[in-house]
């Protein structure tokens, strides 16, 4: 592992799950090719993380006010009812969504609603968990499999270019081992939580690192799903 990733994983107890997706989703962006010309729609920002990965002047950062999310922690260039995305029909070359769906209570809607933005032909940058704790309380409503997945896009006329699992099963359950202590071995002590994550959650996320690299698996438990697909024409 790379200097930089260790220093990285030391006190970070959820750094499997970030940085496999930052990985993933930065390795779809990067194979797409966007360019500058074109208009790329983000939908559920938040705070763009995911900004730099797109050249500038095609990113549009689009949010809703009420959500688990305090809106401090929020910098959309729109903020949007939830229903309706404020573009005419076929006027987004690309959508990237990325953590979201999970915390919408029609997920299928929405589909349909970036299916619509989206130009015949455009591409939907997607992911969301499989495996993870309940979060951003009490707009946490779905977990999907990847089965799930490829149904609810189909339905939603897109079609799946490429998906891939973030993490194997040993990877998952060191880190969902790793969010338990974290969120439950807590005492009121200065830089607990520190300790906590260099002692016990780094030596647990790295085991399970390694073990995921000499062990058989078939990726049948996994924390999230990245996904590139396209709208039908």
């Amino acid at each position: 592992m790379a200097a930089q990733a260790l220093r990285g994983i030391l006190f970070n107890p959820i750094w499997i799950t970030e940085s496999r997706l930052r990985k993933y989703l930065s390795e779809s962006v990067a194979a797409i090719g966007i360019q500058t010309h074109e208009r790329w729609l983000d939908v559920g920002c938040g705070s763009r993380p995911y900004e730099h990965l797109f050249p500038a002047g095609t990113y549009i950062g689009v949010d809703v006010e009420d959500s688990g999310r305090d809106v401090s922690m929020k910098m959309p260039d729109f903020f949007y009812d939830g229903d309706v995305l404020p573009f005419p029909s076929a006027s987004i070359d690309g959508v990237f969504c990325t953590q979201v769906l999970e915390h919408v209570p029609n997920p299928q809607a929405l589909l349909l609603e970036m299916s619509r933005v989206l130009k015949p032909d455009g591409v939907l940058v997607l992911s969301a968990p499989f495996l993870w704790e309940e979060h951003e309380e009490p707009y946490d409503f779905f977990r999907f499999t990847s089965f799930g997945f490829r149904e609810l896009l189909a339905r939603t006329g897109f079609e799946v270019h490429s998906m891939q699992k973030t993490t194997g099963l040993l990877e998952s359950v060191a880190q969902i081992l790793s969010v338990y202590i974290i969120n439950n071995l807590s005492l009121p002590v200065r830089g607990w939580k520190r300790m906590l994550s260099l002692f016990l959650c780094c030596p647990i996320q790295l085991c399970g690192l390694l073990l995921q690299r000499v062990l058989p698996d078939q990726k049948k438990l996994f924390l999230d799903c990245v996904i590139v697909a396209r709208r039908k024409a």
